[in-house]
C-alpha cells in the first residue's frame, strides 16, 4: 500500500481517547475468528507496510507484532472498517494457532447446553464451515504431492497420471449416477465425497486452483443457468492449459523388418486390383466382339 493509501486508512479510522482501535483478526478463508487486539496509528501503519498483523500492547505500553516469539504469524491479505470506523477487521492467514494458549482461536470457550442452559466448556474455537472442507482437502492433496509420503493414495494416482485419474473420476462418477435415484442418502453422499475427492486430484493435476472454481461459481449467482452457457467459449476456441502427469511413455519403435512386412501386402493388394480390373475390360471387350 502507497503512503497516501495508508493515510486514508488512518484518516477513516476513529480512534478512542488512548488513541486505539479495537481490532479484529479474521480467517480470509474460513471466515473464523482467530483473535481480538488494539491497534494505534503505527501499528496500523506497519501493517499495511509489511503486510503482517500489528497491535499495540495496553499492559506493556509498547508495539508489538503477532508471531515475533510463537512464530505464529498472521499474514493480512485485506483491512476493513466498520460503518462507524471504529472497528477494523483483518483477513487473515494464520502461521499455526493464533491464541497464546495454544488454541486456533482466542474463542475456545463457549455455553454448553441446549438454550445455553449449560456451562461454560472448552473446545479448539468456533467450527469451519463446511465448506471449508474442500479448501483443506486441497491443501491435503497438495502437499501429499510436495511431500510425497509413503504408500499415499494421492502420489500414486498422480504418478499415475491421466489414465488413472480420468478412470477414478469416470468410476465414481457412474457409481454416484446408480447411488441417486435409491433414495439412499448416506450412501449417496459417500459417492458424492468420492467423485469430488477424485476431481479434486485432478484439479492439483492440471494445475487449476480450487480458487478458480469458486470464482466462477460466484459468477452464476443471479445470472440464469441458460444465459451463462450461452455466454461461454465455444469448445476449441480456447486451448487448454494441462500440466504433464507422470513420466512421458517413449512410443515404442517399430522395426525395419515389421515395416518391409506391413508394406508388403499393400502393394499385393494394389498389384491385385491391377490384374482384377485389366481382366474385367478383357471381358467386356470379348463381349462386344
Amino acid at each position: 500500500m502507497t503512503t497516501a493509501g495508508i493515510d486514508a486508512l488512518v484518516a477513516a479510522t476513529v480512534f478512542d481517547d488512548a488513541g486505539l482501535v479495537p481490532v479484529i483478526a479474521q480467517d480470509v478463508r474460513s471466515g473464523v475468528v482467530r483473535m481480538f487486539a488494539w491497534a494505534n496509528q503505527e501499528a496500523l501503519r506497519q501493517t499495511t507496510a509489511t503486510g503482517l498483523a500489528h497491535f499495540w500492547s495496553r499492559s506493556r505500553k509498547s508495539l508489538w507484532r503477532k508471531g515475533e516469539l510463537s512464530g505464529n504469524a498472521l499474514h493480512v491479505h485485506d483491512i476493513r472498517i466498520d460503518c462507524d470506523g471504529d472497528v477494523v477487521l483483518y483477513l487473515v492467514d494464520a502461521d499455526g494457532p493464533s491464541c497464546h494458549t495454544g488454541h486456533t482461536s482466542c474463542f475456545f470457550r463457549r455455553l454448553d447446553g441446549e438454550g445455553f442452559a449449560g456451562t461454560v466448556v472448552e473446545d479448539d474455537g468456533p467450527p469451519d464451515p463446511p465448506a471449508v472442507v474442500i479448501a483443506r482437502v486441497v491443501d491435503v492433496i497438495a502437499r501429499r504431492r510436495r511431500d510425497r509420503p509413503d504408500k499415499s493414495y494421492v502420489v500414486s494416482l498422480l504418478d499415475a497420471g491421466w489414465p488413472k485419474i480420468l478412470g477414478k473420476i469416470a468410476e465414481e462418477s457412474g457409481e454416484l449416477t446408480d447411488a441417486l435415484p435409491k433414495a439412499d442418502a448416506a450412501h449417496t453422499a459417500h459417492e458424492a465425497a468420492d467423485l469430488l475427492f477424485h476431481v479434486l486430484v485432478g484439479l492439483e493435476a492440471a494445475g487449476v486452483p480450487i480458487d478458480d472454481v469458486f470464482s466462477q461459481l460466484q459468477k452464476r449467482f443471479g445470472v440464469s443457468g441458460i444465459t451463462e452457457k450461452a455466454s461461454r467459449p465455444k469448445p476449441g476456441s480456447v486451448r487448454p492449459n494441462v500440466a504433464k502427469v507422470g513420466p512421458a511413455k517413449p512410443k515404442p519403435a517399430i522395426p525395419k523388418h515389421a515395416k518391409a512386412i506391413s508394406a508388403k501386402p499393400k502393394a499385393a493388394k494394389i498389384r491385385s486390383k491391377k490384374v482384377v480390373a485389366k481382366k474385367t475390360s478383357s471381358t467386356k471387350a470379348s463381349r462386344r466382339r
